[in-house]
């Protein structure tokens, strides 16, 4: 069995962006849903308390990523595709683009955690 660091030492470099991605769209989602909680409307509130809520998600999930266990890929992998459909719902009701060119983040996120080498490096026990 490994301790932390020597698990860190092996882990690819598809683990190790993918981090900086999440920590990247929880800076994205924490301080979005801190500028817009000014908005009026019920709606538009619920919606930038998620925001929040999503980007310290995304700050847990990611520190998590440092083991390579399946079940934490699993779990990365859903917060991104919550994350785009945050998204979505927030371009539908603020029906601006920057909120929409927010999906770029999860979508690579996904796309290095189906890289060969994140898939090989969850794997391990």
């Amino acid at each position: 069995m490994t301790n932390g660091l020597q698990a860190s030492a092996k882990k690819p470099s598809a683990v190790t962006f993918t981090q900086i991605l999440f920590y990247l769209a929880a800076a994205v989602n924490i301080v979005n849903g801190i500028y817009s909680l000014g908005s009026q409307g019920t709606v538009k509130k619920l919606i930038c308390l998620a925001m929040i809520v999503v980007g310290v998600a995304s700050i847990w999930v990611g520190a998590r990523l440092s083991a390579p266990r399946a079940s934490r890929r699993s779990l990365a992998i859903s917060l991104s595709v919550v994350i785009i459909v945050l998204r979505l719902i927030e371009f539908a009701v603020w029906q601006s683009i920057g909120f929409l060119l927010g999906v770029i983040l999860p979508v690579l996120i996904i796309w290095r955690l189906s890289s060969t080498e994140a898939k090989n490096w969850f794997s391990l026990k």
